[in-house]
């Protein structure tokens, strides 16, 4: 990937978010059924779909990104269901809000997804320790803006590198927390000890995001 994150390649990471996830669509669902509905794989699918979707449509149409992000917000919140498909419609429709041209410095990916990630924290109280998707998206997020504090040169490929990493520690993490939020609340300590499903297919789609832009 070149230095600039162009709406063209930013369709790519989304489509290679598509293929992994997909990949592990069993193994979410796997996740899920321990403290879930064992639909989370499903979800995250449907999700991904929707994004591709309406990501190849805007580009088809030659829409701007701000305005490519913001259908994909709405693309998912509208055409699939549940807490996950809301809250990752709501990252783009933060980040979409952010887009200032079709080719975006790291610097300018940073911001963006620093206000993806304001707006869902505006939609949600769940926070890191609380295991939902957040233990994996707040320090994925927070990776990145880290890196460009110690880094002004880093690329897009550096950032997508650190968010994931940050972001499968947060998700593993989930394993020895007790769930708040969701049906897994209900099952008090017997949600001790299960990987959190919504924090592992994020962490998955920022690890498909750094292979993508490694490329």
């Amino acid at each position: 990937m070149s230095t600039k994150l162009t709406k063209a390649a930013f369709v790519d990471l989304l489509k290679a978010a598509q293929r992994k996830i997909k990949e592990q669509f069993d193994y979410l669902n796997q996740l899920d059924s321990a403290t879930g509905d064992g639909d989370h794989g499903t979800a995250a699918v449907a999700s991904l779909d929707a994004a591709v979707r309406k990501g190849e449509d805007g580009l088809a149409a030659n829409k701007p990104l701000a305005e490519i992000l913001s259908d994909i917000g709405w693309g998912i919140m509208t055409e699939t269901s549940g807490t996950t498909s809301s809250l990752v419609g709501s990252l783009f429709l933060g980040m979409a809000e952010a887009a200032p041209s079709d080719e975006l410095s790291p610097a300018e990916v940073g911001k963006m997804f620093e206000a993806g990630l304001a707006n869902v924290q505006g939609m949600t109280g769940a926070k890191p320790g609380d295991k939902t998707l957040m233990d994996a998206m707040v320090p994925g997020i927070e990776a990145i803006g880290a890196l460009l504090a110690a880094d002004g040169g880093a690329g897009c490929g550096e950032l997508f590198a650190a968010a994931a990493d940050a972001a499968e520690k947060g998700a593993e993490s989930t394993k020895e927390l007790r769930a708040k939020f969701g049906r897994a609340k209900n099952l008090g300590d017997r949600s001790v000890g299960h990987v959190d499903a919504g924090a592992t297919s994020m962490a998955l789609i920022f690890r498909a995001f750094a292979e993508e832009s490694a490329e």
